[in-house]
C-alpha cells in the first residue's frame, strides 16, 4: 500500500510539474507577446490566449512597421524599446550599429543621414517614421551648419519619394509655433539657447521651417532639457501643451518615448502641430 501511495504521489507531482511548466510557458507568451516553438498544441493555445495581441505572434502580419532615426543616444534607445514592447517591427537607422544590441523584430541599418540610398532602404516598408535627432549628439562646428534640420529634410524628401506620410520628430521649445503664449520659461529657454548654443538655435529654427513647408502628416514634439522625472506615462508627472501656457523645463525619457510612439501609431494625433512635452510642477 505504501508503494501505491508513493506512485500516486509521484504521478500527482508530475502532473503538478507539467501544469507549472505550462503556466510558465503561457505567462511568457502573454508578457513577451510571442509564441515559443515548443509544439503545435501549445502554440495554438498560446495564440488563443494572446488573441488580442495577434500582431505579436510569429504567424501574424498584423503589426506596425516603424523606422526610427537616431544618433545612438538614450532617447533613441528608449523609443526603440518602447516600439518593440508594443510588438512593432522596428528598423533602427543609426550612424554606428554597435550602439544598438540585436533583438527579435529589430533590423539595424548603419549609415549617415546624407546617404540617400541607405535612408530609402530604411524607409521601404515603414508605416510610420520617428526621428530623434537630438543636439546633444551632434557637434555644430560652424554656426551656419544645420545637421539636424538637414537630416530631417533628407528623411522627409525620401518619405515623399516613397509615398510615406506619417513623420514624428523632436525639437527644442525655442522653435515657436503659431499660438504660443511664450511664458517666462519658454522665453528663458530660448534666450539661453541663443546665447550659449547659437548653432543649435539656428538648427532648430531651420528644422521648424522645414517641417512647416512639408505637406506630409508630421508632428514636432518640442521639449526642453531639465530634471529627468522617473515616470512611465503621460498624466503622472508629464503633460502636453499646444500653447506652452503650462510649460516647465524637464521631462521623462520613458514617458516621451511612449508619447512619440503613440503619436506615430495614431495618424491624427497632433497632426501638423508642435505640442510641447513637459514635466508638471
Amino acid at each position: 500500500r505504501s508503494k501505491l501511495l508513493k506512485i500516486r504521489f509521484y504521478l500527482r507531482y508530475e502532473e503538478r510539474t507539467k501544469k507549472v511548466i505550462l503556466f510558465l510557458v503561457l505567462f511568457h507568451c502573454i508578457v513577451y507577446g510571442r509564441c515559443v516553438r515548443i509544439g503545435d498544441n501549445i502554440r495554438k493555445v498560446c495564440q488563443k490566449i494572446c488573441g488580442g495581441y495577434k500582431r505579436h505572434t510569429d504567424e501574424s502580419e498584423d503589426f506596425m512597421r516603424i523606422t526610427i532615426f537616431s544618433l545612438g543616444g538614450l532617447l533613441g534607445q528608449y523609443v526603440t524599446n518602447t516600439a518593440l514592447l508594443h510588438g512593432a517591427q522596428v528598423t533602427a537607422y543609426v550612424p554606428d550599429a554597435k550602439a544598438i544590441w540585436p533583438r527579435k523584430n529589430l533590423t539595424v541599418i548603419e549609415g549617415s543621414l546624407q546617404n540617400r540610398e541607405r535612408v530609402l532602404e530604411a524607409l521601404l516598408e515603414a508605416d510610420a517614421v520617428i526621428s530623434v535627432l537630438t543636439p546633444m549628439r551632434v557637434k555644430h562646428v560652424k554656426e551656419e551648419e544645420t545637421p539636424l534640420a538637414d537630416g530631417n529634410a533628407m528623411i522627409l524628401s525620401a518619405m515623399k519619394q516613397l509615398g510615406k506620410t506619417r513623420f514624428v520628430t523632436v525639437g527644442h521649445v525655442c522653435i515657436h509655433a503659431f499660438g504660443d503664449c511664450e511664458d517666462k520659461y519658454q522665453r528663458m529657454s530660448t534666450k539661453f539657447m541663443q546665447i550659449f548654443w547659437p548653432g543649435v538655435y539656428k538648427d532648430m529654427q531651420k528644422m521648424g521651417q522645414v517641417l512647416a513647408r512639408s505637406d506630409l502628416n508630421w508632428t514636432l514634439v518640442r521639449t526642453c532639457a531639465g530634471r529627468n522625472v522617473k515616470v512611465k506615462k503621460v498624466g503622472q508627472n508629464c503633460s502636453v501643451s499646444l500653447d506652452g501656457s503650462q510649460f516647465r523645463p524637464g521631462y521623462s525619457r520613458e514617458a516621451l518615448a511612449e508619447f512619440l510612439y503613440e503619436a506615430a501609431a495614431d495618424q491624427q494625433m497632433y497632426s501638423r502641430k508642435m505640442p510641447i512635452f513637459y514635466r508638471e510642477g
